[in-house]
């Protein structure tokens, strides 16, 4: 004799746990944080606070100017691309820009989040230049010393 409701409990039993895996995240989900409200120590919220726009400024300001230039630029020529790397800056909120010439001016060719960088838009028998810079808070630092690579196989 057949028992139809163990299939369905069985059937429930899944579905709970694919909604419950499902719920929990994938690592390295963003997990939002609360901002910390400061108190006093009687407890109660001062009344000359400090507008959050005014906050945002000033913490720009002052990351821009604890970044600093980056350090450590190098690269390697390996026929198919050009691969920078440098310096990592210990900050959670860094993001690097790469900057390329063949000439006088440089032009931003990339971002990443990590202190390398690979171009492949090259040719042959070529002479880059290449600088970085770091970028906390949509502020970008000053650009680092700048690297020569030409583009042969020796």
């Amino acid at each position: 004799m057949r028992r139809p409701h163990f299939f369905f409990v069985c059937l429930l039993f899944a579905v709970y746990c694919l909604l419950l895996a499902a719920s929990c995240g994938r690592r390295g989900d963003p997990v939002p944080i609360e901002p910390r409200v400061e108190q006093p120590a009687g407890g109660r919220e001062t009344e000359d606070k400090v507008p959050d726009v005014v906050r945002e400024e000033k913490v720009k300001e002052d990351t821009a100017a604890t970044t600093g230039a980056l350090t450590g630029l190098r690269g390697i020529y390996t026929e198919n691309a050009i691969v920078i790397t440098w310096d990592e800056i210990d900050r959670r909120d860094i993001a690097y820009r790469v900057y390329r010439s063949t000439g006088e001016d440089f032009s931003l060719v990339g971002e990443t989040v990590t202190p390398a960088f690979t171009d492949r838009d090259i040719k042959p028998k070529r002479k880059y230049k290449y600088r970085a810079a770091a970028v906390v808070g949509g502020s970008e630092g000053p650009a680092s010393n700048e690297i020569t690579i030409v583009t042969e196989i020796q």
